[in-house]
């Protein structure tokens, strides 16, 4: 009987799926039954349909196999909710014959499915953002991430910041501990000051206050931690005042993703965030996933079609590895932690506590060919930057080489 490895991607989703696919909804008795855990409705299901049409690309693109097992998805909406995540997670275990299960889902929700997830042994792949304690402390053998740490995006910002001789910057953010979190990150690498934390009332639409206060501080810059639809809502915002022409705006790359930026207008033209990935990266992968993407579903990939497209060649390298086989679980963790695949963001491998580590580029909102609003990098911040959690987790293991194939 094989080991049911569960695999949470970042939120996967096929167009229009409800809770789950038909069991007959893909090859007939597959070798390998993946489950998808994701939030396919509400704020989520927009960066969850990017992971996975990723995913299903790649998929495709391996002849809908990994390491020549056919392959069955099956699919399971939390619609943003953790209990419904639990829920989800429970029914999928009961009544599915489970190779691997791909999700993604909110830290919340990562939080209450995790632990009867590694209690029953089964792994994990996360891909979206975590809570920081399963980088550090409560870290676990059964779990990988696929999703760069944010700390690492907060890092690169203050590196930037300091290289660009900023010296005060105010910092937007929701009214969480998140905030917290990074400005703390922020000020290991920024020696300047952070002059104030300013947080809209959660579900802003307009953002007067803030934005008059800012000007009234006279920063050199502003960092905004605000995504989704506030986070695009304060771009628009900011380019709309004087203080565009004034004080230069550096929001998280989730707010002004290649999908964001249409309803920004020129707001966001210019304008530099940090991410893990960029459109016009130079290789082999890349190149195939944006011409291949937007064949597919009519529009351009993004940086979560990126993680969902690593997400199925990291499994398929990882299957190979252990020709196609998951009944032996310390075989398939040693080849999931090699990462023995070519990935579209760049340089890929895994930290000791299971976490990427990943290049962290600057990039610029400009137009491309089609005068559609898009991403131009602009150079590496942080080259393979490691999580600084990785020392509280109690996992060491050394990478081992690959066998080198006997000539015969």
């Amino acid at each position: 009987m094989l080991r049911r490895l569960i695999a949470f991607l970042g939120l996967l989703v096929l167009p229009g799926a409800a809770h789950a696919l038909p069991s007959g909804a893909g090859a007939s008795d597959p070798s390998i039954v993946v489950g998808v855990v994701a939030t396919l409705t509400g704020p989520g299901a927009l960066a969850g349909q990017d992971l996975v049409d990723g995913f299903n690309l790649a998929l495709k693109q391996l002849g809908g196999r990994f390491s020549n097992q056919e392959v069955r998805v099956v699919l399971a909406d939390d619609k943003g909710s953790p209990d419904i995540a639990r829920q989800q997670v429970k029914r999928l275990m009961d009544r599915e014959r489970l190779d691997m299960v791909l999700t993604g889902v909110s830290a919340p929700s990562l939080a209450t499915i995790i632990k009867p997830l590694v209690d029953a042994r089964l792994f994990v792949l996360n891909l979206d953002q975590s809570p920081p304690a399963l980088s550090g402390a409560e870290c676990s053998q059964f779990l990988f991430s696929l999703a760069a740490p944010v700390d690492g995006l907060h890092e690169a910002m203050g590196q930037y910041l300091a290289a660009e001789h900023i010296r005060r910057v105010v910092v937007v953010g929701p009214q969480t501990g998140v905030t917290n979190d990074a400005v703390a990150a922020l000020k290991r690498t920024f020696p300047g000051e952070v002059v104030a934390v300013l947080s809209p009332h959660p579900g802003a639409a307009t953002f007067a206050p803030e934005l008059d206060h800012i000007k009234q501080l006279k920063p050199d810059a502003i960092y905004s931690l605000l995504t989704g639809g506030m986070g695009g809502g304060f771009v628009r915002a900011w380019g709309a005042s004087p203080l565009k022409g004034e004080i230069p705006l550096f929001p998280l790359w989730p707010a002004v993703e290649r999908q964001m930026l249409p309803a920004m207008a020129d707001a966001a033209q210019d304008m530099i965030s940090i991410g893990t990935w960029g459109n016009d990266l130079d290789s082999i992968p890349n190149r195939r996933l944006n011409a291949d993407f937007e064949m597919e579903f009519g529009r351009p990939p993004s940086t979560w079609a990126a993680q969902g497209y690593d997400a199925a060649f990291l499994v398929d390298s990882a299957l190979k590895a252990t020709n196609g086989k998951t009944s032996n679980e310390d075989a398939l963790r040693t080849a999931l932690r090699r990462a023995d695949f070519i990935s579209a963001r760049g340089s890929f491998k895994f930290n000791t506590n299971q976490f990427p580590v990943l290049n962290y580029y600057l990039r610029k909102v400009s137009r491309d060919a089609k005068g559609r609003p898009t991403h131009e990098m602009r150079g590496v911040v942080l080259k393979e930057w490691r999580d600084r959690q990785a020392h509280s987790c109690p996992m060491r293991w050394v990478e081992e080489p690959l066998p080198v194939p006997v000539k015969k």
